[in-house]
C-alpha cells in the first residue's frame, strides 16, 4: 500500500510538473488596446520645425487614457500632439480575456510646408529625435510596446491645398513588420499619400515578458498647407 502510495505522489508530482512546463510554452494570448476615435491634431501655424513626435498613451484596464508619456520630444510640436492624444477613445488591451492597463505608441508627424517647384519624394526619411528613457514603472511592466526605429514623409499632392491631419492604425506582427491600416481620420486626397508611406516605416516589436507579440501603433500625419508664392 505504501509503495502504491509513493507511486501516486511520484505520478502526481511528475504530472504537475509537465503541466506546468506545456504552460510555459504556449504563447500567452495578448490583445492589444484598439483605437476607437481621435481628434484632430492642429496644424502648428506658429511653429516652423518639422519632424516625428513619438508618444505612448497609457492606456487603462476601462480603456480610459490615464496619461501620455513623451518618448521623442519636439520642442513647441509636442504639447500639440500630447493634447489632443488625451481626447482620444480606446479599447482596452487583453490578456487570456482579462482586460490589462497598457500603452499604446503613437508617432505624429508633422510635414513640412511645400511651395511652387518643392516637392518631397514619398519614403523620404526623417531623423527621429533622441528616444527619452522611460519611467520606471514603465520599464518594468511586463507588456512593452512597439518603437518606431525609422519614420519617413509621404508625399504632399502637387493639386491640392488641403491641410490637417490623416491618422493610421496600424497592425503590427511579431517581427515588428506593419500588415494592416486602419484609417481612424481620413483627409482626401492625403489619406492615400499616408497609407502608402507606411511601408517604409520601420518599428522593433512589442514584447510581452520579453518575447515579441502583436501590437498596434498609431500613425498620424500633419499637413501643413503649401506656401503660395506672391506673383509679381
Amino acid at each position: 500500500m505504501r509503495r502504491m502510495l509513493l507511486a501516486i505522489m511520484v505520478l502526481g508530482s511528475a504530472q504537475a510538473l509537465m503541466a506546468q512546463t506545456v504552460t510555459s510554452r504556449v504563447k500567452p494570448h495578448v490583445q492589444p488596446a484598439e483605437t476607437l476615435s481621435v481628434t484632430d491634431i492642429p496644424v502648428p501655424f506658429f511653429c516652423a520645425a518639422d519632424g516625428t513626435v513619438v508618444l505612448d498613451a497609457v492606456v487603462t484596464e476601462t480603456g480610459e487614457v490615464q496619461e501620455v508619456e513623451v518618448r521623442r520630444d519636439i520642442t513647441c510640436l509636442t504639447q500639440l500632439a500630447v493634447q489632443a492624444v488625451e481626447d482620444w477613445k480606446f479599447s482596452p488591451a487583453t490578456l487570456a480575456g482579462k482586460a490589462i492597463a497598457s500603452r499604446m505608441p503613437v508617432a505624429v508627424t508633422f510635414h513640412p510646408a511645400t511651395s511652387a517647384g518643392m516637392t518631397i519624394t514619398s519614403g523620404t526619411p526623417l531623423a527621429l529625435p533622441a528616444l527619452i528613457l522611460q519611467s520606471k514603472a514603465a520599464i518594468q511592466a511586463e507588456l512593452q510596446p512597439a518603437e518606431v526605429t525609422r519614420a519617413a514623409l509621404p508625399k504632399y499632392p502637387y493639386n491640392t491645398f488641403v491641410a490637417g491631419s490623416v491618422t493610421l492604425e496600424v497592425s503590427l506582427n511579431e517581427k515588428g513588420e506593419a500588415e494592416k491600416v486602419r484609417v481612424l481620420r481620413d483627409l482626401l486626397p492625403l489619406t492615400e499619400e499616408s497609407k502608402a508611406v507606411v511601408g517604409d516605416w520601420r518599428f522593433m516589436p512589442a514584447t510581452f515578458n520579453g518575447k515579441p507579440v502583436q501590437s498596434k501603433i498609431v500613425l498620424a500625419f500633419v499637413f501643413r498647407p503649401p506656401i503660395v508664392n506672391n506673383l509679381p
